[in-house]
């Protein structure tokens, strides 16, 4: 025991020495050992190599001596190339401590510590990584330093891999990858292992392997004199899913390829990982399980001109399909697929192929075919079919437009045709599709629009690029339809942008509520609770907005209309849609206790400027009604509860309205030739102010057997010429008005009122055979604070108009009275020389800007 203790105790000593001993060596040679490294590394290579600092260290690889170079830069070797070959931030070269002892230094392994490689190949196909130069200055074993690898270790290393001449991109993140070296002269065996990150490997514009973690073991075998690599059957495991390669690669002159390719306890990631980002899109975040498969081959000659033939045949069987976020499950599937890139090997010959596809959703059957021949110039055939519970299907798919969904629909579709000439005329490409929708009870929320369809049914057929709907009825909100038609162009709508939708069909409803229609709160608004101690109103803002690729030739008959006080009944007629610009030769409907029959147009090309010209006319119109139905037309100096009578009208107007429907009412225009019949003015607050000529209870209910006349509006005004009104009052029964009424409510009304003659002597009234003196009143103010006056200018015009010169002053009465003899009859009848200054004629249309703060209620 004791001799066993003294021999440990002596072997720790001598170990000890001997380590003393090799750190004092390495202290005493180590600018010699440096001296060797730069002098073997300038003989291999022919760039110039750039070092921050350069230290011998026996910690940094222990057991091992390790060359260590920090902020190491090395440049590449194509000529003018200002992008580093790589770029580390330690780089540690490393010889045994025996080596040391016998003074012949050989580096066994090299660690590549925080780097960045990048290879490429320029637009020639001429490469930046020949750096290394021959060497023919003898043996390695008659040098003092020498490079024999044994193991290189890479960690934090990102390489790139970019070939402009065939524009493919690579790039991989080594974590911690490590391999084994045995060098001869003519071999070189590389066994390696480890985990790294690709990020991506790009041909062309596709992207694959996307984000994919990597674990590496393989055993690659490289004939130096035959330029040929042999990779021996090696795994590449990516998530679950395990890849299978083997093949060969030969790199003398065009690289050659031979490899076989297996995927073993594969998943649907796998497979979509395959895929490029324009075909995978959102599948790549789905899941599977059961059994998928996928095997392939890539063989041929790969360089600027030419690509390898990849043929790849993957499938399922009787597997699942999920999504992490979603609740519902595609079961029981089975599919066969493949994809080649053809005799070419190119995009053009490329096809994707997906065969005998079946599943079940909710134990409701779906299946199809799919065929994607031509990456440049897609060709399509797809046979799908499909019986679906909507709400499910939503929740395993969704559609970013649909909030909710729920119902029944039946899908059967068949499409063969080019996808190029398809885009670019839909309605004659030669094209094969036909297809049946059948939907039951279907609903829906959009994102984008704040009324709910429900009771979505009937059915969809289609054939070539047109939709013939049958029966197709539901709900929008309150509002109904039912619709029987042809959808041209469809097909190309559905699938293409910028395509128009010429719907021409007859549409019924017992009900269409435009206050929910125009209403622009979206879906999250209309959801929102109103402020605490706040009832929720009715909709009071909207938003008229028209698609311009939609166009309409549309027969409507409709029970009720709705809108704000409006309400219509038996609404008929055409409406038809083009170019954004909506029109009707003719709609009529029944409103307000009459009948009105509107034809005109809506020109929304402008949002914010919305052209609506109509032509109207109205029968026997109950006036109290139709202030109220308009909500006395913005203004409360005349309203609802002042009027009586029935009113024949027809008129013609200009309006414009910005996109809320707010008017802009500077720009508007219009004529209306009106007639009141039976007609009386009640409670008017001006009239009361008469009592001069009448007493208060006949001014208070003033009737009038019929009224006619034409009003202009133009420049924010209502210009009214003169009328007469034939009164029950007896002291007033002729009341000649005429005047202006802006839109901010300031008014400017002048009356005449003839006087009878046994008020005043008759030696007053001017001669026998006139009715005598008129009464001449002005109303001007504004509707809540107005005055009636005497309207002297007007008197003065009057008779500065009718006396003769040279003849004496008038009576001083004058100033309230109008002396001139005016006939009984009609104003047309009146002297010419007799004309009223203040009579108006239709205002001259003079251009004006849109005010659109200010409102008024046409």
């Amino acid at each position: 025991m004791i001799r066993l203790k003294k021999f440990f105790l002596y072997s720790l000593l001598g170990g000890i020495l001997l380590l003393l001993g090799g750190i004092l060596g390495i202290w005493l040679g180590e600018e010699r050992i440096i001296a060797l490294f730069v002098r073997e590394a300038n003989r291999h290579l022919r760039t110039p190599v750039q070092v921050g600092k350069i230290d011998l260290s026996l910690i940094d690889q222990f057991p091992r001596v390790s060359v260590t170079l920090q902020n190491v830069v090395v440049g590449g070797s194509l000529p003018q190339d200002t992008v580093a070959l790589a770029r580390a931030r330690r780089l540690y070269c490393a010889f045994d401590v025996w080596d040391l002892v016998a003074g012949r230094y050989r580096i066994r392994a090299v660690t590549l510590d925080s780097a960045t490689v990048q290879v490429r190949y320029d637009a020639q196909s001429q490469p930046n990584w020949d750096v290394f130069r021959a060497d023919s200055s003898g043996t390695s074993d008659d040098k003092p330093f020498a490079f024999d690898l044994e193991r290189i270790v890479l960690r934090r290393v990102l390489v790139i891999y970019d070939d402009a001449a065939r524009r493919q991109r690579h790039t991989i993140r080594a974590h911690d990858l490590r391999a084994g070296l045995s060098v001869t002269d003519e071999l070189i065996d590389i066994q390696a292992d480890g985990k790294a990150r690709i990020e991506g490997i790009e041909l062309g514009q596709d992207k694959y392997f996307r984000q994919k973690e990597l674990t590496l073991k393989t055993l690659i075998a490289i004939d130096r004199p035959g330029r040929r690599v042999t990779i021996q059957p090696s795994d590449l495991r990516i998530g679950p899913a395990t890849y299978g390669v083997a093949g060969t690669v030969g790199y003398g002159g065009e690289t050659q390829l031979d490899l076989r390719l297996e995927g073993r306890q594969t998943d649907i990631q796998s497979v979509v990982a395959l895929l490029p980002s324009r075909l995978a899109g959102n599948l790549s975040a789905y899941r599977s399980r059961g059994e998928v498969y996928f095997r392939g081959t890539v063989r041929g000659a790969m360089s600027a001109r030419s690509n390898p033939r990849v043929d790849v045949q993957f499938g399922c069987r009787d597997a699942s399909f999920y999504h992490p976020e979603y609740r519902e499950t595609v079961e029981h599937v089975y599919l066969t697929g493949s994809f080649d890139n053809g005799n070419k090997r190119s995009l053009s010959t490329s096809t994707l192929a997906l065969r005998q596809v079946r599943g079940t959703l909710h134990g409701r059957a779906l299946g199809g075919n799919l065929r994607y021949h031509n990456f440049e110039d897609p060709t399509v055939q797809l046979d799908l079919r499909a019986d679906l519970d909507v709400a499910r299907a939503l929740r395993f798919y969704p559609v970013a437009a649909v909030r909710t969904a729920s119902g029944d629909a039946r899908l059967a579709v068949r499409f063969n045709g080019n996808l190029r000439a398809f885009r670019a005329q839909p309605a004659t490409a030669a094209v094969q599709s036909s297809g049946d929708l059948t939907l039951r009870g279907v609903s829906l929320r959009l994102r984008d629009f704040g009324q709910p369809f429900t009771g979505l049914s009937g059915n969809f057929i289609l054939r070539r690029n047109d939709v013939a709907v049958s029966d197709f009825k539901g709900r929008i909100g309150r509002s109904d339809f039912q619709l029987n038609g042809l959808f041209k162009n469809a097909l190309g709508w559905l699938l293409l942008p910028r395509q128009q939708l010429l719907v021409e069909a007859d549409v019924e409803s017992r009900l269409l509520d435009f206050d929910q229609l125009l209403s622009a709160q979206l879906a999250d608004a209309a959801q929102k609770s109103p402020p605490k101690g706040k009832k929720r109103g009715p909709q009071s803002e909207y938003e008229f907005h028209v698609a311009p690729n939609l166009a309409l030739d549309v027969q409507a008959s409709v029970g009720r209309v709705q809108f704000r006080r409006f309400r219509g009944r038996n609404l008929n007629g055409t409406v038809r849609l083009r170019d954004q610009v909506i029109s009707s030769p003719t709609l009529s409907v029944a409103a307000a206790g009459g009948q009105a029959s509107i034809r005109g147009s809506i020109d929304a090309r402008q949002p914010d400027l919305l052209k609506v010209h109509t032509t109207m006319a109205c029968s026997q119109l109950p006036l109290d009604s139709l202030f109220y139905v308009f909500e006395d037309f913005g203004q409360k100096f005349i309203t609802a509860r002042h009027l009586r009578g029935r009113l024949t009208a027809s008129g013609e107007s200009d309006l414009y309205f910005d996109r809320r429907l707010t008017p802009l009412t500077d720009r508007m225009e219009a004529e209306v030739r009106a007639t009141v019949r039976d007609g009386e003015l009640n409670n008017f607050e001006p009239l009361q102010k008469l009592s001069m000529i009448a007493r208060r209870d006949q001014l208070r209910h003033l009737r009038f057997a019929e009224l006619t006349n034409n009003f202009y509006i133009q420049s924010r005004t209502v210009y009214m010429p003169e009328m007469e009104i034939r009164s029950n009052v007896r002291t007033a029964s002729i009341i000649r008005v005429t005047g202006t009424h802006t839109f901010d409510q300031q008014m400017d009304y002048h009356l005449s009122i003839p006087v009878l003659p046994g008020l005043l002597h008759r030696a007053s009234m001017g001669g026998s055979g006139t009715t005598g003196p008129n009464l001449l009143l002005a109303i001007q103010g504004d509707e809540n604070n107005f005055k009636v006056s005497y309207d002297r200018a007007r008197a003065q015009a009057n008779r500065a108009a009718a006396t003769p010169p040279g003849s004496g002053p008038r009576p001083n009465l004058s100033d309230a009275l109008d002396v001139t003899t005016d006939p009984v009859a009609t104003p047309a009848t009146r002297p010419a020389e007799a004309r009223k200054p203040f009579e108006l004629k239709k205002p001259v249309k003079k251009p004006a800007q849109p005010q659109p703060d200010e409102y008024f209620d046409f």
